[in-house]
């Protein structure tokens, strides 16, 4: 069998100037790498976002909006340089995607034959879209796959693409037929498209270690701009344990993506990966990425004996569920900051039963917040707690109830979002049925501090930015005045007002 030269490549960012601005190495091209080095391929890991980190473009001055990362000059130069036969093209984001079509267009500037894979969570949520498009015709959802339409892309592969991707490379690579990959779409007409709707659930056990050789970690290191903006060390490890959610929050897109089911990959198998990478790039930090870390508590016990022989601190970027193992939860705190968790984060999301139950679905009762918070602070971790404001539906009021309910919940800091209505979620169904956009916005303006639809009690997208923003460095201010110890435990002696609009 021939073998393939593969350039796996992560787009350039969009960000704010004057905000948090994130790039860590992409897991998912880190196992498609390995695997398809495991099969004989030669693979290269690209990132323009980090390798142009000093290179902002600024793309919309009103909005202080900027475009980080590698010019197309630059671009086209590693794409020629490598020379490879297939440019597989990460978008976890509908926001990465002028400068994933872009790459594409690079690609086939430099060779007409390459062939150009896109993947990742948007494309997996716009086929979401494009079915629910096909049943409901009032649904104002685009008739198409817009990513498919363009002639510079080829393929794409939905849900979880690391055993795909490499099954569709061999199969480009040798003339085999593509159509048998599991979860490709790719066009065949006018807005007709072929998709293969069988998805694998891969067991997390057989992929192999992420192929960090790839990919330039120390350029990470020296940015330390990964998941949580407060880390303890610049030299963090990002590691994934689990994928799947059982709930079916009306924002979120894990379910989609991963499943409804939580699957685990052994704590002999997370800890290969651990121990050897901690020594290998002199790791100081953990951060876990799992969207529901707390929800098997047999192997989160597990997993934390093992962790507390290594002595390395770690925490959890992404939220926790606030009311998994209620009677246990103390216990449940204590086990995992005696393994070295120093911060856990809460997803609370709203203060108002009425938005969690009727806007959000999110199975929780308020009175599990506050407890679920002491406890965490009990067992020795610092409390961060997420918040989302201007769900459609929402009321002024019930914003601020919100942000009274967590000011005075004790937490030790907070991340209150704007709301995005992310592409293959039911509030983006929502939205776009009922066309609820500020009249200047749009998918393309999103961030974590871009108000892209119309809230309650607000004439337009700037203010209530503002209002986020205020509110973010009020509460995050609050221990300061609280525990001025604790304060400078978490932040140093040196914080800075304005590095509270958003942080974990």
């Amino acid at each position: 069998m021939k073998k393939a030269r593969v350039l796996l490549i992560s787009p350039n960012l969009k960000g704010m100037n004057d905000g948090i601005n994130r790039v860590q190495p992409s897991l998912g091209l880190m196992l498609i790498g390995q695997m398809l080095e495991d099969c004989g391929h030669v693979v290269k890991i690209h990132d323009t976002g980090l390798e142009g980190w000093n290179n902002k473009k600024l793309i919309d001055p009103k909005k202080n909006k900027v475009q980080i990362g590698q010019s197309d000059e630059d671009i086209e130069k590693v794409i020629s340089n490598f020379f490879p036969d297939v440019v597989a093209i990460s978008v976890l984001f509908s926001n990465f995607l002028d400068s994933a079509h872009n790459i594409a267009r690079l690609a086939k500037k430099v060779n007409k034959n390459i062939k150009v894979v896109l993947g990742g969570n948007h494309i997996s949520n716009s086929v979401i879209d494009y079915n629910f498009s096909l049943i409901d015709k009032n649904s104002n959802l685009p008739g198409k796959i817009e990513d498919l339409e363009n002639e510079n892309i080829d393929f794409a592969i939905k849900g979880e693409g690391e055993m795909p991707m490499v099954k569709l490379v061999e199969a480009i690579i040798n003339d085999g037929d593509i159509n048998k990959v599991s979860g490709l779409v790719r066009k065949i007409g006018q807005k007709r498209y072929f998709i293969n709707s069988k998805l694998e659930k891969h067991n997390l056990n057989l992929l192999p270690r992420p192929a960090r050789h790839l990919v330039n970690m120390e350029g990470y290191f020296k940015i330390g701009a990964f998941q949580s903006a407060k880390a303890r060390s610049n030299r963090v490890l990002s590691v994934q344990c689990s994928r799947g959610c059982p709930e079916k929050c009306t924002f979120c897109t894990t379910p989609q993506m991963w499943g409804t089911k939580v699957r685990w990959r052994s704590s002999e198998h997370i800890m290969n990966e651990i121990i050897n990478d901690t020594r290998d790039y002199k790791i100081g930090e953990i951060q876990f990425l799992d969207d529901t870390l707390t929800a098997h508590k047999k192997n989160l016990y597990s997993l934390c004996t093992e962790l507390e022989k290594l002595g390395i601190p770690w925490c959890t970027p992404n939220g926790t569920k606030v009311n998994y193992h209620l009677k246990d939860q103390l216990d449940m705190y204590k086990k995992m900051s005696d393994s070295g968790c120093y911060q856990i984060t809460l997803a609370c999301e709203s203060g108002v039963q009425r938005v969690l139950n009727n806007l959000i679905n999110k199975r929780l009762e308020l009175e599990a917040v506050y407890p679920a918070i002491e406890n965490a602070k009990k067992a020795g971790m610092l409390a961060h707690t997420f918040w989302i404001l201007g769900y459609p539906g929402e009321t002024y009021e019930e914003m601020k109830k919100t942000i009274d309910f967590a000011m005075n919940s004790g937490a030790d800091s907070f991340s209150f979002a704007i709301l995005s209505p992310l592409p293959g979620t039911p509030i983006y169904r929502k939205v776009i049925k009922e066309n609820l956009w500020w009249n200047s916005r749009s998918m393309d303006d999103m961030s974590h501090r871009s108000s892209l639809i119309k809230v309650d009690g607000f004439a337009g997208p700037d203010e209530f930015e503002k209002f986020v923003n205020e509110t973010n460095i009020k509460a995050n201010l609050l221990l300061k005045d609280r525990d001025p110890k604790r304060f400078e435990y978490k932040y140093g002696a040196n914080a800075e007002d304005h590095n509270f609009q958003r942080q974990t």
